[in-house]
């Protein structure tokens, strides 16, 4: 069983976090769930309500988002109006009532909705096991890239801002670092199953936005209008005439995509073939909307 602590700092938050088997609780809209079916016992939750984590301001030209702040205060702030992919994913994600508890942190670091990984009934590859079951199974989330695991991240938010240029403030006990988005994530590997490139007792406190592109947008198809996470989602950011291309839901991590052939290197599997094409549609759409 888990105890709860709440610390009234982010350094007295860090040094908790520290001990193996300690987890940060934002909003616990993924972590309720990873708990509820045994994907994660921690030792002891650490909310973050009291670390100073829920800001949003000004900074170098650009934003500082701290990790606590909602999605749905994300998706209303006035200073996200430059950055129309990033409020758009925002206000797409998850559902009203969850985007009001649901952080940023918690949005970038959730875990795969595969429900070979989520179920109790299955032990996965990626949750530890010896067998990926969505290779041989039906699932609509799975991805386009052969692996391991074939499993697709789930964020709305991740390739928004990653598209946007976004860096991730990462903290520790021992210090501080910055990571470009994308960074922020690994395919796992036999040694390594985890998704999320952090370190033990590292947590992400701090999302940073350069300036504003010169235009953004967010494309997302999903199971249904609310309350679901995309099947395949695409974020297309210009910058001059340089244009960066991000989706999720096609590969284990958030994928930077080639704006000439957002297909490339992406083959699917036999139940992912209608992926590809909708992956080219919402790349189109996005593109479109920023030349």
């Amino acid at each position: 069983m888990s105890t709860y602590a709440r610390p009234a700092s982010l350094d007295e938050a860090l040094e908790l976090l520290a001990d193996d088997g300690a987890a940060p609780y934002g909003g616990g809209t993924d972590l309720a769930g990873q708990v509820d079916r045994g994907i994660r016992v921690p030792t002891v939750l650490v909310d973050l309500r009291d670390a100073g984590l829920g800001s949003l301001e000004a900074a170098a030209g650009g934003l500082r988002i701290g990790a606590s702040v909602t999605l749905a205060e994300l998706a209303r702030a006035p200073e996200l109006e430059p950055y129309a992919a990033v409020r758009q994913a925002a206000s797409l994600a998850a559902s009203p009532l969850l985007r009001t508890v649901g952080t940023v942190g918690g949005n970038l670091c959730q875990h795969t909705r595969c429900w070979y990984y989520r179920g109790e009934e299955w032990h996965c590859w990626l949750g530890g096991g010896d067998t990926c079951y969505a290779q041989i199974g039906d699932h609509a989330k799975h991805n386009l890239e052969p692996g391991d695991c074939i499993s697709a991240h789930p964020s709305d938010l991740a390739p928004a801002l990653a598209a946007c240029g976004a860096i991730v403030e990462l903290r520790a006990r021992d210090g501080v670092r910055e990571v470009p988005l994308l960074a922020l994530y690994r395919r796992p590997t036999e040694e390594d199953r985890s998704l999320v490139a952090l370190a033990r007792g590292e947590l992400v406190t701090a999302v940073t936005l350069p300036a504003p592109p010169d235009a953004s947008a967010y494309e997302r198809v999903g199971e249904r209008a609310a309350f679901t996470f995309p099947l395949v989602s695409v974020a297309a950011a210009r910058r001059d005439d340089t244009v960066r291309l991000v989706a999720a839901g096609v590969a284990n991590v958030p994928r930077e995509l080639d704006p000439d052939d957002p297909l490339a290197g992406l083959p699917g599997n036999p139940q992912t073939a209608w992926k590809r094409t909708l992956l080219a549609t919402l790349a189109g759409r996005a593109l479109d909307r920023v030349r």
